[in-house]
């Protein structure tokens, strides 16, 4: 039997400083009170003193409403020290106040708990940015979720929402397995007993673009063109033959290449790439700087991402090539990735080229086309043929 000395009461005060705001309206608090001490959480709801009778409002429009809000607050309070005591852990006010603060009791909303982890994490920034999209999506689909609310039922609904709101697939995956790290988190800190995505199966994440072969390739390097159309052209085989992205490409400078290598961190993810760019496809990158003397004349007044699709457009045209994918200037990218993993590059090397920090991101360019299988079985007679 819990000694009554150790025992937490809850009650709800009111205007507790005594001091009213601007509007002369008091603040409405929790009480925490265990033996002679107590504690106190704000609840956030502002009313004015002839609104408030033993312990609830009254004669408010908004009575009913405030009345649920801070009995629901007042519950949620309870069961944090409940989950503490299904644990067998003797529970004080200073474990109440640093669960609340840290919001890592399994009441606390899932949005507030996540931006608590994220701000505090070694993230990347854009890593965090995927992260508070993907809170003010959950915000949008079910506002205030608590922790202990996410479960099997939930992800299922959740995802379910996601294709019904025509979101892209790649982005779609992308959401559940950050969704899918915030609850290992909540389970790391005993706030949820297992993550409902241990039973929810996430699929992978599927190539957006399709890639150019090395015969179109070859038909757009044959070309004829001049002007912009000749800058877009070699800069887009530049890129297919090192697998920059544009944003990266247009920072691009001298001093990034020494001895052979490209050097640079890339502006996406802030990872260090290291390209052998003489020696991949033959050295063809080395051939179109060469032709510009340095990285600065080639990409000098580039034009806009939009704007270098729509010559992209015009080159295909010109060299005929039907692309089955849309092709933009980021299909370079996947064309890089698509080549050397067919010509037999393992992925884990193709990923350090692409500055990919998860090998999974690399995995989707890895499409099984019928030149692939018949490299792969030409590489396999001729291993027999030797032994």
């Amino acid at each position: 039997m819990l000694n009554p000395s150790t025992k937490i009461r809850y009650r709800l005060v009111f205007n507790r400083a005594r001091r009213l705001n601007a509007r002369g309206e008091g603040l409405i608090q929790i009480e925490c009170q265990q033996g002679d001490k107590r504690i106190y959480f704000s609840t956030g709801i502002y009313v004015e003193p002839r609104y408030w009778h033993k312990g609830q409002v009254v004669d408010h429009e908004l009575a009913n409403d405030y009345n649920l809000i801070l009995r629901r607050q007042r519950i949620d309070m309870e069961r944090i020290e409940l989950d503490y005591l299904k644990r067998d852990v003797k529970v004080n006010l200073n474990m109440i106040r640093e669960a609340v603060q840290e919001k890592t009791t399994p009441t606390a909303q899932l949005v507030d708990f996540g931006r608590k982890i994220i701000a505090s994490s070694d993230r990347r920034d854009v890593t965090k940015a995927n992260y508070r999209t993907l809170f003010n999506n959950i915000e949008t689909f079910r506002r205030g979720v608590r922790v202990d609310e996410v479960d099997y039922a939930f992800v299922c609904k959740y995802d379910q929402w996601l294709k019904d709101s025509n979101i892209q697939h790649n982005t779609r995956i992308g959401r559940l397995r950050l969704l899918r790290s915030i609850l290992n988190e909540a389970v790391k800190r005993d706030m949820i007993a297992r993550n409902p995505f241990d039973k929810y199966h996430v699929q992978g994440m599927v190539s957006r673009h399709g890639f150019l072969t090395e015969e179109q390739l070859y038909q757009i390097e044959q070309l004829s063109v001049k002007g912009k159309t000749a800058q877009v052209r070699d800069c887009f085989l530049f890129c297919c033959y090192t697998g920059l992205r544009y944003s990266d490409l247009r920072e691009l400078r001298s001093e990034h290449l020494r001895d052979g290598w490209l050097r640079l961190t890339t502006h996406k993810t802030g990872c260090d790439v290291a390209i052998p760019y003489t020696k991949l496809f033959d050295g063809k990158a080395a051939e179109i700087l060469e032709h510009y003397g340095r990285p600065e004349n080639m990409t000098r007044q580039m034009p806009s991402n939009s704007q270098v699709n729509s010559i992209l457009k015009d080159i295909l045209r010109m060299a005929k090539i039907q692309a089955k994918e849309r092709v933009t200037f980021h299909t370079s990218r996947h064309t890089f990735a698509s080549l050397l993993l067919q010509d037999g590059m393992p992925v884990t090397t193709v990923q350090k080229l692409l500055g990919h920090t998860k090998v999974q991101t690399t995995q989707i360019y890895a499409e099984v086309t019928e030149e692939t299988i018949s490299k792969d079985i030409n590489r396999y007679n001729n291993k027999k043929q030797q032994l």
